[in-house]
């Protein structure tokens, strides 16, 4: 899951810093493998989040005129969906720590 968490940050880093312009058709077949990958392990917001925003930047060179507000929205929703991901397994790793220093200190005594 941390993988994938990770490849998905990288992707949208990388759409990010070259532009929606370089984006296209290399780009949302990288997402759409992305997507299948979410919805393998469980992700479907993710997925559905990553196919949108697949189809929105496959769609882009042919629209006559760019609005990339609809665009860059999935984007930042994916951005956030992404980073709520990465917070809660760390806080899910937490909870393991502690569950299994209890579970030690009990034995102890």
């Amino acid at each position: 899951m941390t993988e994938l968490l990770k490849e998905i940050g990288q992707i949208l880093g990388d759409l990010l810093r070259s532009g929606l312009d370089t984006g296209g058709p290399s780009a949302a077949e990288k997402l759409r493998a992305l997507s299948g990958r979410c919805e393998a392990a469980g992700l479907h917001t993710g997925a559905a989040l990553l196919d949108e925003l697949a189809g929105k930047l496959a769609a882009r060179p042919h629209a006559l005129q760019k609005d990339d507000l609809p665009l860059t929205d999935t984007l930042c929703r994916l951005v956030r969906y992404e980073e709520l991901c990465r917070q809660k397994l760390q806080e899910e790793s937490v909870v393991a720590r502690w569950q299994c220093l209890a579970e030690e200190q009990e034995q102890d005594t």
